[in-house]
């Protein structure tokens, strides 16, 4: 019974802030506890019910259904309140909820709740305060979601021990003072399944459950009861569907799927991981993730993951100002900013994956950078210019050279790029398929460079939809976002009532005078791409945790030469930024819980 009240004290203190056992007892005496076991539904779109429910344990997932079909709007675990918007309304439910496994609610009637309120009026200011607060969250906290607490292992391999990838783990959990227990069959086999899977909830921590091959029952029963699975297997096995996959029908698609991640285990000094694509043609996986053997960065990124604590870094395009991205980079892992997941678009992608793709080698990324700065990739490039400025050949063979054949799932740390579907006029992102072809899409500036064919559709820079891509990264498992805007615009006045002619412009240039000072075609072209974006700047801070603009004044689009001093300027203003964080706001910092 105490450590029942001590489980479900914590769980109201979250909620209700502070709180004594006689107001614990009342909630239960008044509350009704109700079971829902997996694909029960606790209510239905368009119901009309005045009723509150408090997550015991368990997890609901919240789905939308309308003329195009079900969508999944998030997942709810334990200690969150559900129904709360219906009992102050009156009005019918905007999603349906239902369990995608064992769980229990505490529910409370409009009446029930009038008379525990009654009884105790600082619950009623508190819950009012939590419904107050999430209305407030911004874009990002609202798609935040609940970490998993039971996730099923499926090693592909039987006979392969798995540990020498996963060792790091245990000392990873235990810095920051998160209990984790892991069963198998025959650590629990003494015991009924019923008995055993239900005592999960009491336990702190992560639970992670073994399945076997050879015990299907008890492998269906820990995927019943998990909410994240993960499957694990050697890179350079058989990826045909394993037995076991079959057998437990992993892939099956329904309103109750749980994430799969696929795990790829590499060798400590393995080479680029290659063909990836290869595993995930024939799986519904949501997200896979590369480890090598003994690599503690690797291993730090997969337990982030894996509790939904993972950062992301989204990088903004602007030309020549994209070598400030590697500064940022720098500065960011020398204050011990580890990055998990990567997107940008058309400089931001093209400097952001480049970096992923060789693991922040920073000594062999600035070489690469030094090479194409005398390649003078966008120099004696002309092209008639029917479709672009450039032909975008130069560039194009030394992206090739570069990335070769290798793919986006190829890269180490997970990474995305978007470009701008010319036939559709749409966004598209990008993180799997050739690499080369998807960086090209993503920095292929209308009228500078010609536009890129991917699956039959004209693909050109993405930053004529966004030059920004954040919402993107909310499909991964983060707890911070940090976004990079290089596209900051002073306020500039020219000196001169009309534009001037070209004959004017060019005999100004004969002359040596530069009297018109007017930006150049290419800057004109990328800064009016960008004007969307820069519009929507304000809303855009609060669609991540860290918001940065660097200021870069005075560099100029193609200004390729001060690649270096443009590097030290991300490298300088990033460590500013970050030293001036307040303390709360530095998670890099300390321990952190899921």
């Amino acid at each position: 019974m105490e450590n029942f009240n001590e489980h479900y004290h914590h769980l109201f203190h979250k909620l209700f802030g502070g709180m004594n056992e006689e107001m614990m007892d009342q909630i239960f005496e008044i509350g009704t506890e109700r079971t829902l076991e997996t694909g029960a539904y606790l209510f239905r779109q368009g119901s009309r019910e005045n009723v509150l429910y408090i997550v015991l344990s368990g997890r609901l997932r919240a789905i939308k259904e309308d003329p195009n079909g079900t969508r999944i709007l998030g997942d709810i675990g334990q200690g969150e309140p559900v129904g709360e918007f219906a009992l102050f309304t009156n009005e019918p439910r905007m999603a349906s909820v239902l369990a995608i496994r064992k769980s229990v609610v505490l529910e409370f009637t409009q009446e029930e709740y009038q008379t525990l309120v009654s009884k105790n009026p600082p619950l009623a200011i508190s819950l009012t305060n939590f419904v107050i607060q999430r209305l407030r969250r911004n874009t990002f906290q609202q798609n935040k979601s609940t970490p998993p607490k039971n996730i099923a292992l499926i090693n592909l391999q039987a006979d392969h021990n798995i540990s020498p990838w996963t060792g790091g783990m245990e000392q990873y959990f235990s810095d920051r003072k998160i209990p984790v227990q892991v069963y198998d069959y025959e650590s629990q086999q003494d015991r009924e399944d019923g008995e055993f899977f239900d005592s999960l909830e009491d336990h702190e921590g992560i639970n992670i459950l073994v399945c076997d091959g050879d015990r299907l029952d008890w492998s269906h029963q820990c995927l019943v009861y998990a909410d994240l699975i993960i499957v694990a297997s050697r890179f350079d096995a058989s990826s045909e569907i394993y037995e076991v996959e079959k057998q437990l029908d992993l892939y099956a698609q329904n309103i109750l799927n749980k994430k799969i991640y696929l795990l790829l285990l590499h060798e400590a000094e393995a080479e680029f991981p290659k063909q990836t694509d290869r595993w995930l043609s024939h799986r519904h996986i949501y997200l896979h993730i590369h480890i090598r053997k003994g690599h503690s960065k690797d291993v730090g990124r997969f337990c982030r993951i894996i509790t939904n604590q993972a950062t992301g870094l989204v990088l903004g395009g602007g030309g020549a100002k994209g070598y400030a991205h590697i500064g940022v980079v720098k500065a960011l892992q020398e204050k011990g900013v580890e990055i998990d997941f990567l997107g940008g678009t058309s400089a931001g992608a093209i400097y952001g994956v480049t970096m992923s793709f060789f693991d922040f080698d920073f000594e062999k990324i600035e070489e690469l950078i030094s090479n194409s700065v005398k390649a003078k990739l966008t120099k004696n490039d002309l092209t008639l210019p029917i479709v672009s400025i450039l032909s975008g050949q130069k560039l194009a063979r030394f992206v090739k050279k570069m990335f070769g054949d290798y793919l986006l799932e190829d890269v180490w740390v997970n990474s995305y790029c978007v470009s701008t579907n010319f036939s559709k006029a749409s966004m598209s992102v990008h993180h799997r398929g050739t690499l080369w072809r998807k960086l090209s899409a993503s920095m292929a500036i209308p009228g500078v460079f010609p536009p890129i064919v991917i699956d039959k559709y004209l693909h050109v820079d993405g930053a004529v939809m966004d030059n920004l891509p954040i919402e993107p990264m909310y499909r991964y498992p983060v707890s911070n976002i940090i976004a990079v805007s290089l596209s900051g615009m002073s306020e500039r006045q020219v000196n001169f009532d009309e534009a001037p002619s070209g004959w004017k412009l060019l005999w100004d240039k004969i002359r040596g005078k530069n009297h018109y000072k007017i930006p150049s075609l290419s800057s004109l072209i990328i800064n009016a791409l960008t004007l969307n974006s820069l519009n929507k700047q304000e809303s855009t801070k609060e669609k991540v945790s860290h918001y940065f603009e660097l200021n870069l004044k005075g560099v100029g689009f193609m200004d390729d030469k001060k690649w270096k001093s443009i590097m030290a300027k991300g490298y300088h203003q990033t460590h500013t930024f970050l030293e001036r964080l307040p303390a709360e706001e530095r998670f890099w910092e300390g321990p952190s819980t899921p």
